[in-house]
């Protein structure tokens, strides 16, 4: 087919195999389909290309007919085009005939120069930024390798799948459940909150909610080590402490569990005797066991987060079941975008991350100050700070609610009555350690409250009345 080159520079690109898909989409339009499962316009280089397909697809999405004639109406006035010939260039590209398994080969080959295309682009950013000297070595690292995996993923698309291939699979994971077998799926190990949430399985994002000092963090640990107790490998990306502060409050945890709870807190002023340092040193014999990885503060740009759950993925060769996030508004992005925008973003990424990497991702979440202006302090979904993005892209939302939080603020002063103060005992006797995880959206199950038992001091959480 003899249609100009219409440009040459570094960028990976082929111009004649741009035409010959453009052609052969032109003269059978079923080309259309696998071009857009495949990545569509996007997959061209040149940008006429690019409005050619999009207005090809347009049409045929629109259930239009898909010929020279139409295509040419749909490109009127394009200034591009009427530089490379206008309706004389489209006809030459209907001049070029290429069998199906041609033509799809080409589009196999529009997708690597692609994919070509975004590595070189992310090459020639860390250049940039290693010469600015602005950014870590993590973070521009983390960028290239979400690069990488974004090139992996390129025109992964898998298109239309079989109500038989999808009842197939489904009676598969039945068939998991019902004999016990491995589902790939992971529990929290609290039994009331297991009961409503059968388990969070691979792919999936779960949102984990609370205001300030509602046990978020201690929550978030507890699934993660409980899930490391069952054999598997969990990474934690803490984003707002080291992670040797998050290790102090897992062997504050493990204390409890070994029979001799010591807190975080004499932990960090070393205010321990002996009996605490043999505690101690068992819980250190017990979290040696356990599949756990963290990534540090360092890992908060999105592109960093995603290659660091890789690496530790990689570490734990391959059995990784569990990425916890803590927590999801100190994740950073590039670009100029609102907050808005970029929680939205941060969303569709942490959600598409789950699904890259195989796993459930538990992203905690602040919440907006509206629950500390209503008389009922228990977090609602409209609570989500700062994008509906969130509720939209999880698959279970919990939120965390100590009412003795509240309770321990309206204590009476001296002034008030003693009355007054027996009715605030009262209360907080029947608040103390109580916790609440509230399931407020859940695709796999029951909405619900698991009622939970609190210890601030050694981040344990355990069944109520027992």
């Amino acid at each position: 087919m003899n249609v100009a080159v219409l440009r040459q520079d570094t960028m990976p690109h082929l111009a004649e195999c741009e035409q010959q898909v453009l052609g052969a989409a032109l003269l059978a339009p079923e080309h259309l389909q696998e071009l857009a499962a495949k990545g569509g316009a996007d997959l061209f280089y040149d940008p006429v290309h690019g409005r050619i397909a999009e207005a090809m697809l347009r049409k045929d999405m629109a259930g239009e007919l898909v010929n020279l004639v139409t295509v040419m109406g749909a490109m009127e006035g394009d200034e591009g085009l009427q530089h490379l010939g206008g309706r004389n260039y489209i006809t030459r590209l209907g001049a070029g005939c290429v069998s199906q398994s041609i033509a799809s080969a080409l589009i196999d080959m529009l997708v690597d120069l692609k994919r070509k295309r975004g590595l070189a682009e992310a090459l020639q950013e860390a250049q940039a930024s290693i010469a600015r000297g602005s950014e870590s070595a993590a973070v521009i690292a983390g960028r290239l390798e979400a690069a990488i995996v974004g090139a992996d993923m390129a025109g992964g698309a898998s298109g239309p799948i079989s109500l038989n291939k999808a009842v197939a699979k489904a009676m598969g994971q039945i068939q998991a459940a019902v004999s016990g077998d491995d589902d790939g799926a992971v529990r929290s190990g609290l039994l009331s909150l297991d009961a409503l949430v059968p388990g969070f399985h691979p792919g999936e994002l779960i949102l984990l909610g609370g205001r300030p000092s509602m046990g978020k963090t201690a929550v978030a640990l507890t699934f993660a080590l409980n899930v490391a107790r069952a054999g598997y490998g969990v990474c934690i990306a803490s984003l707002e402490m080291t992670p040797d502060s998050m290790a102090m409050r897992a062997l504050s945890s493990a204390t409890a569990d070994v029979g001799h709870a010591v807190s975080y807190s004499d932990m960090r002023r070393g205010n321990l005797d002996e009996r605490d340092g043999r505690a101690i040193s068992r819980a250190m014999q017990e979290l040696s066991r356990r599949n756990m990885v963290f990534l540090p503060t360092e890992y908060r740009d999105i592109g960093a987060l995603m290659a660091g759950a890789k690496q530790a993925k990689r570490m734990m060769g391959g059995n990784m079941r569990l990425l916890v996030v803590d927590y999801l508004q100190l994740i950073t992005m590039s670009g100029n975008r609102s907050r808005y925008e970029q929680i939205t973003e941060i969303s569709i990424r942490l959600k598409a991350m789950a699904q890259t990497l195989g796993v459930p991702v538990l992203a905690l979440s602040q919440l907006s100050r509206a629950v500390e202006t209503r008389d009922e302090k228990r977090p609602i979904m409209a609570d989500l700070r700062e994008s509906g993005q969130l509720e939209q892209d999880a698959d279970t939302i919990l939120f965390c609610y100590r009412d003795e939080y509240y309770v321990e603020r309206m204590r009476p002063s001296d002034k008030d009555g003693a009355d007054e103060f027996i009715v605030w005992e009262q209360a907080m006797e029947q608040a103390k350690n109580r916790l609440e995880i509230i399931v407020a959206k859940n695709r796999q199950g029951e909405i619900g409250t698991a009622h939970m038992m609190f210890s601030a001091a050694t981040n344990t959480i355990w069944e109520a009345g027992n």
